[in-house]
């Protein structure tokens, strides 16, 4: 079942279509976390990090076809995609600030693979609010100028991956705003 806000933000679950995979991209994702602190000297706890796994493709073709049936058509400007990471747990210290991918995105989304109760992500736009309490699997799509604050979670691992698509035509047209 999907669910629409305002044509800003589509939500949909697709446990079966990846729940296969957790372990692996649990893995993977650590493995990345790892890689990042160790090539960063401040000690490397960003919550942010590209991971590296073989179902990247996998994941996009998922985001990719949930986007072309859920938005008005659009063209790719290019596949040049990465895997973002957003990581929180008792290890990081740093705070969150609101922002969007304006500069590095047209059609924003993330998968919640680990989510933990009372720390999912708000968005703000023309003076509303929203806010989701997502559930492991939940696919979020939403265009680059929303602003959003994912909440961190301080005591339990939570983990998101961010993927981004390029598009030719820009993000009002292809979210009909």
């Amino acid at each position: 079942m999907i669910s629409v806000f305002d044509n800003l933000i589509f939500k949909q679950n697709i446990k079966s279509e990846v729940h296969h995979l957790k372990d692996e991209l649990v893995n993977d994702t650590l493995k990345s976390k790892e890689n990042y602190n160790r090539k960063n000297v401040n000690g490397g706890q960003n919550l942010n990090f590209e991971v590296s796994t073989k179902h990247k493709e996998y994941l996009y073709n998922i985001f990719l076809k949930k986007s072309k049936k859920y938005l008005n058509k659009f063209t790719l400007k290019d596949t040049d995609f990465r895997l973002w990471c957003y990581y929180t747990n008792n290890d990081y210290l740093g705070s969150m600030k609101w922002h969007n991918h304006l500069n590095t995105s047209t059609i924003n989304g993330v998968l919640y693979i680990e989510t933990v109760k009372d720390k999912g992500i708000k968005f703000k736009h023309d003076k509303k609010f929203y806010y989701f309490e997502p559930e492991d699997y939940d696919l979020l799509i939403f265009p680059d100028f929303l602003n959003h604050l994912p909440k961190r979670s301080k005591d339990k691992r939570r983990m998101s991956f961010n993927m981004e698509l390029r598009c030719i035509e820009s993000s009002k047209e292809i979210f009909k705003i």
